[in-house]
């Protein structure tokens, strides 16, 4: 495998892409749940790592060279390296509009969060 910008550089762009865009299909707009939060953030990890494999798959393709687990397993969990922290940040920027959506539910519902004598 080449280390040029279209066997490396391309591939990771693409994917920490994908990290970013997924969550905005995979967890609903208005969602006031962590645990929907969760789910959709877990599924967006696994259809971005499916897109890992497949771009690592078609390079071994590419290349002629007989499919091996290893050699596309190993690539493609390497990548999470780049793409996991942007994933981690989206996660977090998220579950941020979360907690606010619970708090400005809570203040149109007449709820004091912050008495806790």
């Amino acid at each position: 495998m080449n280390f040029g910008f279209w066997d490396v550089g391309l591939p990771l762009i693409v994917l920490a892409a994908l990290a970013v865009a997924v969550p905005v299909v995979t967890v609903p707009r208005g969602a006031i749940d962590q645990g929907r939060l969760a789910v959709g953030m877990g599924l967006a990890a696994a259809v971005v790592f499916a897109g890992a494999l497949g771009w690592f798959t078609l390079f071994h393709w590419q290349a002629g060279d007989g499919f091996r687990w290893g050699a596309v397993l190993r690539p493609a969990l390497m990548t999470a390296m780049v793409w996991g922290p942007v994933w981690a940040l989206v996660w977090l920027v998220r579950a941020q509009g979360v907690e606010r959506r619970k708090g400005e539910a809570a203040a149109r519902a007449g709820l004091d969060l912050g008495s806790g004598d």
